[in-house]
């Protein structure tokens, strides 16, 4: 037989520990190796979207803000930064910051699934009602079997019925 020699164990990346959990739905647990990641590598753009998104899990959104704006100042169109700083604003009822972040991911990749719905939404919580219904039919242009952005626009013609005035 020959002498089995184990192999030195390989450091843990702690960025990869934490998306780890991250995808588990451990969130505190994913939280707390992230935090240790950021005393070792702060500028690691996955990382810091990945800990925007455990913060955001938590509901902990000024805090998830910075990371998302991070990422967003080395990449300004980044898709999911700009998808999850728009839902942190609309956790903290900042309807206008959510907008913003929605239409800049609309602009720069309109095909982009659910982008659209997710601005319709954002629309609807300000009374928005005729760029709700432009988004949302942008959505169902994209997928027609989007069901949700279906029943929405459904609702907004019941809630909100246009009269038309006869044409002379």
């Amino acid at each position: 037989m020959w002498p089995f020699r184990r192999k030195p164990a390989r450091p843990v990346d702690p960025w990869s520990a934490g998306a780890r959990l991250l995808s588990q739905g451990r969130y505190e647990a994913a939280l707390a190796a992230m935090e240790e990641a950021m005393t070792q590598e702060p500028s690691r753009l996955d990382g810091r979207l990945n800990l925007g998104v455990v913060l955001y899990m938590l509901k902990r959104y000024p805090e998830a803000v910075p990371h998302f704006r991070y990422v967003l100042a080395i990449d300004p169109n980044h898709l999911m930064a700009l998808l999850n700083l728009g839902a942190c604003y609309d956790g903290m009822g900042e309807f206008d910051g959510s907008i913003q972040c929605l239409e800049k991911l609309c602009s720069s990749r309109p095909n982009f699934p659910d982008a659209h719905y997710n601005l319709a939404v954002a629309y609807l919580k300000q009374k928005r009602i005729e760029e709700a219904e432009n988004a949302l039919r942008a959505e169902l242009r994209l997928q027609p079997g989007n069901e949700l952005a279906r029943k929405t626009l459904s609702e907004i013609y019941v809630k909100y019925p246009r009269i038309e005035k006869p044409q002379s």
